[in-house]
């Protein structure tokens, strides 16, 4: 069986690095990580790295298959496995000694993981390090192993890829205090060796855990900078000697992100220090302009936090205090502005790349693609600090002269440079003046001469709302608005992208620029015929069409009475008419004509009700979510709204019996849950006390494990909403009601709820789902203790002991009595990374729990 699996490695990384066929590549590296999760890994990994023939390809993927094992499956192990695989694990490391290094490095992190999770007296009584210490000693020759491990293993020792318990983790970074003198011991006796000493650096780096230093330094418990000075002025130039690093292609990148990191946390902690503007000082900034201007994202960021520090240090008038006068604050505050003017103009030239899209862009996974999403809004922070200090016309300047670059001659133009300084210039539209007559006027004239790309015309169309506010303060005589409603028309019939985001520009315009449209609602209303019918090749969705609702709304409001009340009228008509279907287009217009709507309010609810049962839209339950909002607590509208209610929750239950049901319809989970939030806190007269609140309940536990974010959040706020009324003084007359609801299904809820801490949702969802079991507990005390533990126990202990057990009911126990939310999900917290150290022990869990499985009713359904 052996033989097999490992002939059938060889031939799938064969094909992964050699086929020509893009396929067949495709296909073995999903074979080769499907073939990492399995027990046949541990074996063929091991085998082929101790194979002497093993090319370099090979011994890349079985060390980094290795590694993974010892991080995530070391349960899959028995325990008297410990021994053998600590001995291969060493033998691999001696033959790994010179390299090749991506190997080494493998071994020596997997080394590390297998001490995190075995106790201090499986080295021997005194731990890895001591362990360590013998075998360099005896061993001398493979020194340069040694040293890896032993820099790797303080860097480990926080690794969330390994799949430890808490407290086991807990426990050896204890070991590993307690082992702090033997290791620099170690590295001092090694400071001989001359070909080491870059090395051995590292190693000290490591384990004087510098940054904590640092942070130490500037401590409440280390009284203040001014007593820590002479550490710091250790610190700081061994960390700037650390700097021409950052530069050397030979170091690893892990290397180079520690340095990376060190610079970030020095500049970071002493700030107020570097904001003097010493000549020290500002060799500080400059290295950390160097960090900024680093090629890999994940390193520069790393500065992101120190550029901002620096900027509220130089802005902020409480950082001059100690000079005095006005005259004196005045005086350094605009030395320093001016001091660092040049760092923070580089800054921005440095980061405005950082935002262009990449050549492949579309060939990105998912996930890649959202990183690059986050990556801009961090970028876009740090050119909002730049204008702190330079302000935003000068930084507009700046930017500017990136986008002419971009532009070039015209010729063979590549849209990706251009779409990034002009997302940059979107980017710092708040700081730019309405004033500003020297460069905006430019850049407003360029952008009709832009290609439609998809890209480049939604950030074209998000930059003209932006400056919303200039172009309406821009003479007349510059005609700009003509041009940019074209491209707004462009934007909206190209993507669902594109159309997105001229839609809220649109609105931006109108509502900024409402007086230059009052004499072209004919217009205005011929774009949001053409977007609500669907027919003339807009791609707006219905829940953008909602900002174009708004956005005639605002122009509305420029007319006199009899206008505005027939303008009204036909923005409404659609949603009375039948033939328009499926659109929740009336929303913004509800949300800005408010009461003022009460005389139509009974015919639009009735079509709301009779459309959203024709067509299943969501937006009908949001429009009716904004409608409660306005309108719940209005006596005169009682009998309208509990039609509403009953009809659109009726009609929803029947579309969501199954997770698969919720998954299939996110939004309107979503918006259902939302309008039942409203309806408890705008109207719970209406609905708490119908038949139709328990099988609402019952339709929330149908879905909480729903995957969608949004979705699921509206469910858990549903429940916590529910919770929270019944313990409120106004939800006093609802409380046996409640309870009665909720103890009827508490077992099932409770069972969900664990299940959803342990696995069954993301860890993302860790703060709302602990909120629905604090306050299921402090509502329902013995009874929650009592079904907690009804749920913990179907469990194995392969996944969860006995202690863990007990620990988790005592959080249950807590939580009744009133401890503090925070700490309460600190603690679940700490539960839920045991539930979900690992696939395997996840699968168990989940198993045992089987949320999905679960169904439980109450309320008989409707005659």
């Amino acid at each position: 069986m052996e033989a097999q699996a490992t002939a059938a490695v060889k031939e799938a990384l064969a094909a992964l690095y050699h086929h020509p066929d893009d396929a067949t590549r495709t296909a073995a590296d999903r074979w080769l990580q499907q073939f990492q999760h399995t027990l046949d890994a541990w074996q063929v990994a091991d085998s082929l790295l101790h194979d002497e023939s093993s090319n370099m390809e090979t011994q890349i993927f079985c060390s980094q298959t290795l590694r993974s094992k010892v991080q995530r499956d070391f349960e899959e192990l028995p325990s008297e496995a410990f021994r053998p695989l600590q001995d291969s694990l060493y033998a691999l490391l001696k033959k790994f000694s010179k390299g090749p290094q991506k190997v080494r490095t493998q071994i020596c992190i997997a080394m590390a993981a297998l001490a995190v999770h075995v106790p201090v007296e499986d080295w021997g009584g005194g731990g890895i390090v001591n362990w360590l210490s013998d075998e360099m000693n005896s061993q001398q020759d493979f020194i340069p192993s040694f040293l890896e491990l032993l820099t790797v293993l303080p860097q480990e020792c926080s690794s969330h890829k390994i799949a430890a318990r808490p407290e086991r983790r807990r426990q050896f970074e204890n070991d590993l205090r307690s082992s702090a003198e033997v290791a620099l011991s170690l590295l001092t006796a090694c400071l001989g060796i001359d070909q080491l000493k870059e090395q051995v650096l590292e190693g000290f780096a490591s384990w004087l855990l510098t940054s904590e230093l640092i942070h130490f330094t500037v401590s409440r418990e280390s009284n203040g900078i001014t007593e820590q000075l002479p550490l710091i002025q250790v610190l700081i130039p061994y960390v700037m000697g650390l700097k021409e690093q950052l530069k050397d292609s030979s170091k690893d990148e892990e290397d180079v992100k520690a340095i990376a990191r060190l610079l970030a946390d020095m500049g970071d902690s002493y700030v107020e220090l570097i904001a003097a503007g010493s000549d020290d000082a500002m060799q500080i900034v400059n290295a950390l302009l160097e960090v900024t201007s680093h090629s890999e994202f994940d390193i520069s960021s790393m500065t992101f936090n120190f550029w901002h520090h620096l900027m509220r240090n130089l802005t902020d008038r409480g950082s001059y205090a100690s000079y005095g006068s006005e005259v004196s604050i005045n005086t350094e505050r605009n030395r320093r502005l001016q001091l660092f003017r040049q760092p923070f103009e580089i800054l921005v030239s440095l980061v405005s790349f950082r935002v262009e899209y990449p050549e492949l862009y579309h060939t990105f996974s998912e996930e890649d693609q959202r990183d690059f999403r986050h990556s801009r809004y961090a970028v876009s922070d740090v050119l909002l600090d730049a204008t702190d200090v330079l302000g935003g016309d000068p930084t507009l300047k700046i930017l500017f002269t990136k986008l002419i670059q971009a532009c070039g001659n015209g010729q063979n133009q590549k849209w990706q440079p251009v779409e990034a300084a002009l997302f940059c210039i979107q980017a710092i539209a708040k700081s730019v003046s309405v004033e500003e007559n020297e460069i905006l006027p430019q850049v407003m004239s360029l952008l009709p001469s832009f290609p439609h790309q998809e890209q480049l015309l939604q950030t074209v169309c998000s930059l003209i709302g932006a400056f919303s506010k200039w172009i309406e303060a821009a003479p007349s005589e510059l005609l700009i608005l003509p041009p940019l409603v074209d491209i707004l028309n462009k934007g909206m019939s190209t993507s669902e992208e594109t159309a997105a985001a001229a839609s809220v520009a649109f609105k931006y315009i109108c509502e900024d620029c409402r007086r230059k449209f009052s004499g072209s609602l004919d217009g205005l209303f011929q774009i949001y015929q053409i977007a609500l019918s669907g027919v003339g090749g807009y791609k707006v969705s219905s829940e953008d069409s909602l900002h174009l609702v708004e956005a005639l709304s605002v122009v509305i409001t420029t007319l006199p009475p009899d206008h505005a009340q027939r303008a009204l009228e036909l923005i409404c008509q659609p949603v009375i008419n039948p033939l328009q279907t499926g659109m929740g287009y009336t929303d913004h217009g509800v949300r800005t004509c408010g009461r003022f709507m009460g005389f139509t309010i009974g015919a639009m609810l009735e079509e709301i009700q009779t459309l959203y049962q024709q067509h299943n839209q969501a937006c009908f339950l949001y429009l009716s979510s904004e409608v409660i909002k306005i309108f719940g607590s209005d006596p005169a509208c009682a009998n309208y709204l509990a039609s509403l209610i009953q009809a659109l929750f009726g009609h929803t239950i029947q579309l969501l019996r199954t997770i698969q049901d919720f998954t299939a319809r996110p939004d309107i989970a979503d918006d259902c849950f939302l309008l039942a939030s409203r309806c408890i806190r705008y109207c719970p007269d209406l609905f708490v006390p119908t038949e139709m609140f328990p099988r609402l309940v019952d339709c929330a536990m149908a879905g909480i494990t729903i995957q969608h974010r949004e979705a699921c959040k509206s469910i858990l706020s549903f429940l916590s909403d529910v919770f929270d009324l019944a313990k409120s003084p106004e939800g006093e007359k609802y409380r046996e009601l409640i309870n009665t609801v909720i103890l009827q299904r508490g077992a099932v809820l409770t069972r969900i709820m664990v299940a959803s801490l342990t696995g069954a949702l993301p860890s993302s969802r860790l703060e709302e789902v602990s909120y629905v079991l604090v306050s299921l507990s402090r509502s329902f005390g013995g009874n929650m203790l009592s079904w907690a533990r009804e749920c913990i126990t179907l469990i194995p202990p392969q996944a969860l002991t006995d202690s863990e057990r007990s620990i988790f009911l005592n959080i249950i126990s807590d939580a009744s009595s009133g401890s503090s939310l925070g700490s309460i999900t600190d603690r679940f917290a700490e539960i839920s990374e045991v539930c979900r150290r690992n696939k395997t022990v996840q699968d168990i869990v989940q198993g045992a729990l089987r949320p999905h499985d679960l169904s439980f009713t109450v309320a008989p359904p409707p005659l």
